[in-house]
């Protein structure tokens, strides 16, 4: 065969398959069948093999519209409606969305969007169904707090009664907030700090108040400021002298915080002996009328005593000077009317003992007119006086120191009775067994020298006595000194001073 026969061949062979294939693949070619096949059911058979049924259900395909499309469309439309809502809610900082408390989501309609017919979630923002249960005030967002929620209506009927808010365009919304909206729908409160700042032109509290702006802190006077406040460096007992120096006693003077003694108290802004101080007599702002309060007890006008000293302040030093000082001061009268009997007392001591009370005149601003006097005018001087000294006698004999008691009894006890006292210094001397004598002869004192005290270390063991006021605890007892034995059965007398419980100094009072 030769090559234009075989092309011949060939081509026939094409054609005959062609025709063969129609009746086997059933072709769709655009809207028609291949020649020889009719369209029966969606696909081409052979002309005159379809049924009438099966025509039935093609013709119905035909006219139908396609469902995938329509079904796209629809979710195309719902979607729109869906990110159109989004728009417009208005959700609370809480994380639930704003509207009518009595709104409730219509979930129970037959034409609502089944599961099938949900929308299609957005690239960018995932749209939840949200479902509110009946009667609720608010309805939660549900699952990420990024999505945002889709608001509850009747996709297909547009219905508004579940009792959703309106939009300005007439969609139904649970809470709805035009986006033109000037004022929010918490009723204009701005929901940041910063436009709060920005609205209040400062700092704002929590609930959007302004805060008071005082600007730094500026103390006047001699004020200073002190953990974030002004206070007084002269005055503040927190911060007495510097910030935080803080005054055990409560009291900051100049500066300086009052410290008192361990048997003083506080009273007001300053110490006081509440068993001595006739201002404070037993406790704080007791006054004495007397002007005299020994043992926290205030002495009444009149009350007369006895004191004997173990010193003769031959040699003295000034712990051991108060006490005299305070024997003769203890009355408040000023000056004190002081008379003195120098006998055969040494001339050293007797300067001494003098110098002991000018050192407590000087300190407690006191004065004293002191007189002179002879043995035998005792008896008339102390009418007109407050206080009787007698020096230590150091060159008496004992014969002479009896006889002076024995002189002296009726001036001495009238004077006490009327409230005078009575001051007699004492030592160890050679010439005789102790000044105190005079007073056992004049029936005033049951009192007997017992030992040296020179150079011990005394202690004084009432404080609360009137004469130990301003004295230390301990003191040296200088030379002379003299310790005695008391026989006295009298219920007021007080060991004042004492020497290895020997007494140095006693206090009787009438």
């Amino acid at each position: 065969m030769n090559l234009r026969g075989g092309q011949a061949l060939s081509a026939l062979l094409t054609l005959l398959i062609l025709l063969t294939l129609p009746a086997c693949l059933s072709p769709l070619v655009g809207t028609q069948c291949a020649a020889g096949h009719s369209p029966c059911r969606g696909s081409c058979v052979a002309t005159g093999s379809c049924t009438a049924a099966d025509a039935a259900d093609s013709e119905a395909s035909e006219e139908a519209p396609d469902v995938d499309a329509g079904a796209a469309d629809a979710d195309e439309a719902l979607d729109s409606a869906a990110l159109d809502s989004l728009a417009r809610a208005d959700v609370s900082k809480d994380g639930k969305l704003r509207g009518d408390d009595t709104a409730q989501a219509d979930t129970t309609k037959a034409d609502a969007p089944t599961t099938d017919d949900a929308p299609v979630q957005d690239d960018a923002v995932a749209v939840p169904v949200v479902v509110a249960d009946a009667g609720a005030d608010d309805v939660p967002l549900q699952g990420d707090a990024d999505y945002a929620p889709l608001l509850a209506y009747d996709a297909a009927a547009g219905d508004d009664s579940a009792g959703s808010d309106a939009s300005d365009d007439g969609s139904a919304c649970l809470g709805c907030l035009d986006a033109e909206d000037a004022t929010p729908a918490d009723g204009g409160a701005t929901d940041s700090a910063e436009a709060d700042a920005q609205a209040n032109d400062g700092p704002v509290t929590l609930d959007g108040a302004p805060l008071a702006v005082d600007g730094p802190l500026v103390c006047s006077g001699q004020q200073a400021i002190c953990n974030n406040q002004c206070v007084d460096f002269t005055s503040d007992p927190e911060n007495c002298g510097d910030c935080n120096i803080l005054c055990s006693s409560g009291v900051c003077t100049n500066s300086t915080c009052l410290v008192c003694a361990a048997e003083e108290s506080v009273c007001g802004q300053q110490c006081a002996n509440t068993a001595t101080d006739p201002d404070n007599c037993g406790d704080c702002s007791i006054p004495c009328s007397s002007g005299l309060c020994s043992n926290g007890q205030c002495e009444t006008s009149g009350t007369g005593r006895v004191i004997v000293i173990g010193h003769d302040y031959l040699n003295n030093r000034p712990a051991m000077n108060r006490i005299l000082g305070n024997a003769v001061f203890l009355w408040p009268t000023n000056p004190v009317r002081l008379v003195v009997y120098e006998g055969s007392a040494n001339p050293a001591a007797i300067t001494g003992a003098d110098g002991a009370i000018n050192q407590v005149a000087t300190a407690t601003g006191r004065l004293a007119q002191r007189t002179a006097i002879s043995a035998a005018d005792v008896a008339a001087q102390l009418a007109a006086a407050d206080v009787f000294l007698v020096y230590g006698q150091e060159q008496a004999s004992d014969a002479t120191l009896n006889q002076l008691g024995l002189d002296w009894t009726t001036a001495l006890n009238t004077f006490v009775q009327a409230g005078g006292t009575v001051v007699l210094l004492d030592g160890v001397y050679a010439a005789n067994s102790g000044t105190c004598q005079i007073l056992v002869q004049a029936s005033l004192f049951q009192i007997a020298h017992h030992a040296s005290a020179t150079g011990d270390v005394c202690t004084v063991a009432a404080r609360g006595d009137a004469l130990a006021t301003g004295l230390p605890k301990t003191y040296l007892c200088e030379k002379n000194s003299v310790s005695f034995t008391v026989t006295d059965t009298a219920s007021t007398i007080t060991s004042v001073v004492e020497d290895s419980g020997q007494i140095v100094v006693a206090h009787k009072i009438f």
